[in-house]
């Protein structure tokens, strides 16, 4: 018994420590969160708090998404244009990176760090394929991410998770099909969460969506 406690002991201790260490941290995620909503005051920030974080606990795919969507939002909210450019595309790069850091780490699902109510990876794709959709056609990455949601929405470890976690998901990628004037697809991703949910409010906002485009 005695060694049993020890042994929980120790699990939980270092279940915390690696809690503690996750970067980005919960409270940058969520000052993220109002400056991609259009808080321009945030962004400056959580672009702070990513760079030192990154120093002290090294770059990490997650930190590296995040960073980059970062460095894009300041793009968005720079006055001049070399000046939004410059931003744009340092921050597109710095996604990529962490793409590309997240592909070779090939991590088990199982074995991620829940974050946002996801695995580290489902998360990261979201956050990159929300960032190149959402940027003007002059950057070219629009089809990049919406590749990205096309990957992700059909891959049934993204949809068994709970969908009150994902639904906001599901909506960003019904507009980026709306955009591409892929009725088609939109309209098949809101069959998907009526079936999950059809009085759910990100199922409303995504109807209303295609209502309105219609």
């Amino acid at each position: 018994m005695k060694v049993f406690k020890l042994a929980t002991l120790i699990s939980l201790t270092v279940l915390a420590s690696t809690q503690v260490q996750a970067v980005p941290s919960e409270a940058t995620i969520s000052q993220y969160n109002l400056a991609a909503e259009g808080d321009e005051d945030k962004v400056e920030v959580v672009y702070e708090q990513l760079q030192q974080q990154v120093a002290e606990q090294g770059a990490d795919a997650l930190s590296l998404v995040y960073l980059g969507s970062t460095q894009t939002l300041m793009g968005r909210d720079a006055f001049m244009p070399w000046t939004k450019m410059k931003h744009t595309e340092q921050g597109l790069a710095t996604i990529s990176k962490g793409l590309a850091l997240m592909a070779d780490s090939n991590i088990p699902l199982q074995e991620q760090l829940i974050r946002q109510g996801l695995p580290e990876t489902l998360l990261a794709k979201a956050i990159a394929a929300t960032t190149f959709t959402s940027l003007p056609d002059m950057f070219n990455h629009f089809e990049r991410g919406y590749d990205l949601y096309l990957e992700l929405l059909s891959d049934e470890t993204f949809t068994s998770q709970d969908y009150d976690v994902i639904s906001w998901i599901y909506v960003y990628a019904i507009k980026a099909s709306l955009r591409a004037e892929d009725t088609s697809q939109a309209k098949a991703w809101l069959k998907d969460m009526q079936a999950r949910n059809s009085q759910h409010p990100m199922t409303l906002q995504a109807q209303a969506l295609i209502d309105k485009a219609a």
